[in-house]
């Protein structure tokens, strides 16, 4: 989708963080902009300082009904959507032995709930209009993983693998999607996902666990700018950071390895059925 000026973007998680770096790149491009965050104050805040063509809207992700009505307030006030960032999530560090079920559903609900509600309520459109892009918000921690964050990159896994799939399904149908993998971010990310952190998602474990060390990341506002470029440009991975490359590298060419050990030890199955 290289034409973004006047477009529409729906952005979540935009009142703040990597979500405010992207509304302010694509309203950059010249998109009119939906600031979507569950803290409506504030993605008030950002659309007033973007100007007239930004709406602010609040929005729980982790609920299909909250992001339906944010479809239907995007396409009333705008008459359409172009661009969708699924980009609202939350962190927790935890051991998975100390992890309580809350945990678990906290990070499921909004990480990974909150992208699918996103494309259920938005593909249809696009694929309708035969025009749009879908940005999934993932990690670094969607490529690779380890304590404590095993939690955390277990929804982030998912939404490389769903980002992967929905690829293959809209290729030829006009809808373009990207998955974003950032590095370390400079964001309130840890402060705000307990900030938020509802009571029924809250076991009141402290699980003393170390954070990543955002206040180190590159700004948003870079990372906005390289969501800008991959949407125009048609990419799929944008990947922010280049320190975990042979790390990356390792986990691929382990696989590889067993399944060339696999073939190996007991024969090719290539042609044949298991």
């Amino acid at each position: 989708m290289q034409d973004l000026e006047g477009k529409v973007a729906v952005v979540t998680g935009a009142g703040s963080g990597i979500g405010e770096g992207i509304a302010r790149a694509v309203a950059a491009a010249g998109m009119k902009v939906v600031v979507a965050d569950i803290d409506e104050s504030k993605a008030n805040t950002v659309a007033a300082d973007l100007g007239g063509d930004a709406l602010a809207c609040g929005v729980d992700v982790s609920r299909l009904a909250s992001v339906e009505a944010l479809r239907d307030r995007a396409l009333q006030h705008f008459g359409g959507v172009h661009l969708l960032c699924n980009n609202a999530g939350v962190w927790i560090g935890a051991l998975m032995a100390d992890a309580d079920i809350k945990d678990w559903q906290y990070l499921i609900d909004v990480n990974l709930y909150g992208v699918i509600h996103g494309v259920k309520a938005f593909l249809p459109l696009m694929l309708e209009q035969g025009e749009g892009h879908i940005v999934n918000t993932a990690s670094m921690g969607g490529l690779i993983s380890g304590p404590p964050e095993g939690l955390y990159t277990t929804t982030k896994f998912a939404i490389v693998g769903l980002s992967e799939a929905l690829l293959m399904e809209t290729a030829d149908k006009g809808v373009g999607v990207s998955v974003l993998c950032p590095g370390l971010v400079n964001t309130n990310l840890i402060t705000q996902s307990f900030a938020v952190r509802p009571d029924a998602y809250d076991p009141g474990i402290d699980h003393q666990q170390p954070a990543p060390d955002v206040a180190s990341g590159i700004s948003p506002r870079v990372v906005g700018e390289q969501v800008v470029d991959a949407v125009r440009e048609g990419g799929f991975y944008v990947i922010t950071h280049d320190d975990y490359r042979d790390i990356i590298a390792m986990r691929h060419d382990n696989i590889v390895a067993s399944i060339d050990e696999h073939a190996k030890r007991y024969g090719s199955t290539s042609g044949r059925e298991v």
